[in-house]
């Protein structure tokens, strides 16, 4: 109960400073946890999100995700951008897409480690 407390608190402030970080208030992403994003992927479709997670990958063929404790998952995009924080914990912003058959991913605007 209190780790479910603390991720709540971290996404909220995590929300507060996306959304004061910029001038522009129309372009501030939405705090969104991977599992909401796993859990109702069309609610998200489009939309700019801030997440966090660790970054994983795959060689064969070479793909990375980022993915929560209870394993929910969603790819990222550039691989370039990826590849450089496998095994991180990492924030990510980006444009959130999903389609029925091919998945859930993210086209990254930043993503840094935390």
């Amino acid at each position: 109960m209190i780790f479910d407390a603390g991720r709540r608190a971290a996404a909220l402030a995590l929300t507060v400073t996306l959304s004061l970080a910029g001038c522009d208030y129309s372009d501030a992403p939405q705090g969104a946890p991977l599992r909401a994003l796993a859990a109702e992927p069309e609610t998200y479709q489009g939309s700019l999100v801030a997440t966090i997670g660790v970054v994983r990958g795959f060689d064969e063929p070479e793909h990375y995700w980022i993915e929560d404790e209870a394993l929910n998952r969603v790819a990222l995009m550039p691989l370039d951008t990826a590849r450089n924080h496998l095994g991180e914990r990492v924030q990510v912003v980006g444009t959130f897409h999903y389609e029925a058959g091919r998945g859930r991913w993210l086209e990254i605007r930043s993503l840094g480690p935390l």
